[in-house]
């Protein structure tokens, strides 16, 4: 508990000194004093051009969306309880404004939506009063988020956003999560936990609902990994119609047999046909791999393999496989249009096509 007070009292102490810091910038302004409230964390007071303002200050550690909109409601609410009384900032203009360790674009847009000013530790922020415009946006994302957004898109949780990616209406009960993701009730309740947070999903009588898929998708391509794993190559003389009737014998997703299905263009070209690819690529698992080479009469080849079999470790992507065609089984378009779009421009091409065809609601 003492670790916990010490870390809330520097980030405090940091974020006033980014305040004061962000406020130097501006010309013919006079900081003044620095005052803690019991409703709020403190208020800066400054001047400038014979007008005296507080900037109302709200720090919270975790710049969430969820836990940023519930902190602009609290100043909000401030600011106007104080306007409504005889309070100790009489004939000050208030400023209400949100200090973090980092604010999301998402964050940010919740706050500028309700005219609160806006400081990141990491260099982002806004401030705009009378003739003073601040707006500052830095590209890149502190380690710590990037990790948060990793862990939310590693595999166990991956499975889960599949799960939900594919009844993007309908709501879930962690329960029925847990069971159609083959997940612990306790890592459904985590990933939950992360999606709130982001305002991804939203509580709803029945459970929860993907009310952002569209956001959440694009988090996901950003911060998305081909599955790790180990990858055979080689040459097959089979092409063609032969090659599919071969293949329609031998693909199977299902546990305690061989596991093969089609992944990228090969997969695509199934379901949401953009152009074939010279290259047949596959997942499987080991046996599956295996059977593979066997039935393809696949040969080494240093140059002009025309078939790649990847190997992941994950195989939970082997549970939504899709069969668009009899004894043909394909990654789900959520796996294919994440590998594509995480490669060449041709690649992102097919990707783009994918989602015209199965994702109406990326934007």
């Amino acid at each position: 508990m003492m670790k916990s007070a010490k870390t809330v009292k520097k980030l405090e102490t940091m974020a006033v000194d980014a305040v004061r810091d962000l406020l130097g910038h501006v010309p013919n302004l006079e900081i003044g004093s620095v005052e803690r409230d019991y409703l709020i964390d403190f208020w800066i007071a400054f001047s400038r051009d014979g007008v005296n303002y507080a900037l109302i200050i709200e720090v919270k550690a975790n710049g969430a969306p969820s836990i940023v909109r519930y902190a602009v409601y609290q100043l909000r609410n401030y600011v106007a309880h104080v306007d409504q009384s005889n309070y100790s900032y009489a004939g000050q203009r208030l400023i209400p404004m949100l200090v973090s360790r980092y604010l999301s674009p998402r964050s940010r847009e919740i706050c500028t939506a309700h005219n609160v000013a806006y400081l990141d530790l990491f260099g982002n922020a806004h401030l705009a009063f009378d003739s003073v415009y601040i707006d500052r946006a830095v590209a890149d994302k502190p380690k710590f988020e990037s990790r948060a957004l990793r862990s939310i898109f590693n595999p166990k949780a991956a499975a889960i956003l599949r799960v939900m990616l594919r009844e993007p209406d309908r709501a879930w009960r962690v329960t029925d999560l847990a069971e159609k993701a083959n997940a612990s009730l306790g890592h459904v309740s985590n990933v939950r936990k992360s999606l709130l947070e982001r305002e991804w999903i939203e509580k709803q009588a029945n459970g929860v609902v993907l009310v952002q898929p569209d956001a959440l998708l694009k988090a996901w391509r950003e911060n998305y990994r081909r599955p790790v794993g180990h990858r055979i190559t080689g040459y097959t003389h089979l092409h063609g119609k032969q090659f599919d009737e071969q293949l329609s014998k031998a693909l199977n997703p299902y546990p305690q047999h061989p596991r093969a299905i089609y992944s990228l263009h090969s997969a695509a070209q199934w379901f949401a046909p953009f152009g074939r690819d010279g290259t047949h690529t596959f997942y499987a698992d080991e046996l599956g791999a295996q059977f593979l080479q066997e039935t393809l009469g696949l040969m080494p080849a240093t140059k002009g393999a025309n078939v790649v079999l990847h190997i992941p470790n994950d195989e939970s992507l082997f549970d939504d496989a899709i069969e668009p065609a009899p004894g043909i089984f394909c990654t789900s378009p959520i796996i294919t249009y994440l590998d594509l779009w995480n490669g060449n421009d041709r690649d992102r091409e097919a990707a783009e096509y994918v989602a015209r065809e199965f994702f109406p609601w990326l934007q």
